[in-house]
């Protein structure tokens, strides 16, 4: 069995996408064929919010890969080698293009077709399906596996010793795709930090369920509101 702690997040966002495909075709429609239409619609509803949520957050990598390819290139990325063709461009990346909504999305599917990527469902859009696979596959390529978001970082705590403070990574990547790589307050994606809900020293744990994201500018309000 593979140890949850060797996935990467890459693995991890693809594992929640897989799980909701799953539930949307089997959970959904055994519960409205078991008469229960109500919970069976809203299961539904909840699982294409966080199709949204996966998408925004891979795009959130891909975007910032597709944008300065040019840097991989120029020193000679291997990664990049990897892929063995030219980034394709999103629907988000090319919606400023002097064209309709309609044209970019036929013209991003004709493109991810072309290098094997088509998904195709009987009621999500296909362009939502096919760019989620087509970004998985590309950011497993690119993105490092050791990756974890903001590694660098840690909560704004004032203790000298940060022995304890140490947040294990499964635990920052799952917090990481919790809070959807942004701000739980005010949903800024610009410099995040690993918050402590309840600081270590006044008894708060490393757990996922006692850590937040929150830009600086938050964590230092909530920081000075601390007494």
């Amino acid at each position: 069995m593979e140890n949850q702690e060797s996935k990467t997040i890459i693995d991890k966002y693809e594992e929640d996408y897989r799980a909701i495909l799953e539930s949307v075709d089997n959970e959904v429609k055994e519960l409205i064929q078991n008469g229960k239409e109500m919970k069976g619609l809203l299961l539904f509803g909840e699982n294409l919010s966080s199709l949204l949520a996966i998408h925004e957050s891979l795009h959130a990598f891909y975007s910032i890969i597709y944008n300065y390819q040019d840097v991989l290139d120029r020193y000679n990325s291997e990664r990049i080698k990897q892929v063995g063709y030219e980034l394709i461009g999103t629907r988000e990346l090319l919606k400023d293009a002097d064209t309709t909504q309609e044209e970019i999305e036929n013209y991003v599917l004709k493109e991810l077709k072309s290098v094997g990527f088509q998904k195709n469902h009987w009621f999500i859009k296909s362009s939502l399906l096919t760019e989620i696979e087509y970004m998985i596959e590309i950011l497993k390529i690119l993105v490092e596996p050791d990756f974890i978001p903001l590694d660098n970082k840690t909560d704004s705590d004032s203790e000298e010793d940060n022995t304890d403070r140490y947040i294990p990574s499964a635990v920052k990547i799952a917090v990481w795709r919790r809070d959807q790589g942004k701000c739980v307050e005010c949903g800024s994606k610009e410099k995040l930090e690993y918050d402590h809900i309840i600081p270590i020293s006044k008894g708060g744990s490393n757990t996922e369920r006692n850590i937040q994201l929150l830009c600086e500018k938050c964590n230092r309000k909530k920081s000075a509101n601390i007494q």
